[in-house]
């Protein structure tokens, strides 16, 4: 999964950066980190089997770049990234910047980015439009275009517009709308105005379809980030929080994508495998390794809940706890799976 995040100068988007992808290095210009996604039933898991190896899913942050001083629009390798990434965030300046003469106004740069993005959507669908004209062209393709046309004319984003599995089809793999990814609205909110009752509204984690707003402050997630892990609970607690902004957005855009995690367990490793909410049992050995897609025979299913109380896979088998699924079982958020192959 890979995140792209973006900003206004002085939003303060490479200290977030930081914040969330903390040890991230450059490449061609490009910010990128990877950071681990948050999960005690791994780290019980660990405790049951003491593996060799304990893997947690993860995912890509990567500081796509930031909009131009004078106009404040995005350049286009700075939109080619938004492109590219799963989930799009969008750090908003809640902080007064001593180098920017315009005070900090979270709603005038959420309403200016939502412009851009919605204004390059439009301009790439009329021109498809005009070329199904000239070529006379009509069908599903055509009927999805203009009903994305008239959305976006509504001054909505196309993620907010309900498209059937029939309609995502005949718009075809090729066209990226920058309006259509799920979006992580990021209030950066420095000290004071995280304290102020004025502000509070921002701290408030809000959901609606293919969007998150939620709030954080860079420069202290920055340097919680920035501690080795030993220090960092210490740290946590003297600011009265239980634990990093970090592990809380990292969750958010996890579930934005609706995704869940499936794991294996076991003396050589315990790991956390991700995959879309709704993949079979057959699709998901796969993700393991793609023989044990071929080849699939069964999966034995257990969860860590009764493994809790259990103690050892035999006691969970002994109880009936332990279950066989064939290829169209939908494996769930947390289900523990050995998978069974042929040759």
């Amino acid at each position: 999964m890979h995140v792209g995040i973006c900003g206004y100068p002085g939003s303060g988007k490479t200290t977030v950066f930081r914040a969330l992808a903390p040890g991230g290095k450059a490449d061609r210009e490009i910010a990128y980190g990877n950071i681990k996604v948050p999960d005690a039933r791994v780290d019980f898991l660990a405790s049951i089997f003491s593996p060799k190896k304990t893997t947690f899913a993860e995912i890509t942050f990567v500081d796509v770049g930031s909009g131009t001083r004078s106009g404040g629009a995005f350049p286009p390798a700075v939109l080619q990234g938004m492109r590219n990434a799963d989930v799009i965030v969008h750090v908003v300046r809640g902080f007064e910047n001593p180098s920017l003469t315009a005070p900090s106004d979270p709603p005038r740069d959420e309403k200016a980015f939502d412009e851009e993005l919605l204004l390059l959507d439009l301009g790439t669908l009329e021109k498809r439009k005009e070329r199904f004209k000239k070529e006379s062209k009509k069908g599903p393709e055509v009927e999805v275009n203009t009903k994305m046309i008239e959305h976006l004319e509504k001054s909505e984003p196309l993620r907010t517009l309900d498209l059937s599995e029939e309609e995502l089809r005949a718009l075809g793999p090729g066209i990226q709308l920058l309006s259509m990814q799920p979006l992580i609205t990021l209030y950066n909110l420095s000290e004071e105005a995280w304290n102020d009752p004025a502000r509070a509204h921002l701290r408030e984690t809000k959901h609606g379809k293919q969007w998150v707003k939620m709030a954080l402050c860079g420069s202290i997630e920055a340097e919680i980030a920035a501690l080795p892990a030993e220090e960092q609970k210490d740290f946590l607690e003297g600011l009265g929080l239980g634990e990093p902004a970090r592990n809380v957005f990292v969750r958010e855009a996890y579930r934005l994508l609706d995704y869940i995690s499936f794991l294996t367990a076991g003396p050589d490793e315990c790991r956390a495998w991700p995959i879309r909410r709704g993949t079979n049992a057959k699709r998901a050995a796969g993700k393991v390794h793609s023989d044990l897609e071929r080849g699939f025979i069964r999966a034995e299913i257990y969860r860590p809940e009764d493994l809790e109380i259990a103690r050892t896979e035999a006691a969970l088998k002994a109880q009936g706890k332990m279950r066989l699924e064939g290829k169209d079982y939908i494996v769930k958020d947390g289900d523990v799976v050995h998978f069974r192959a042929g040759t």
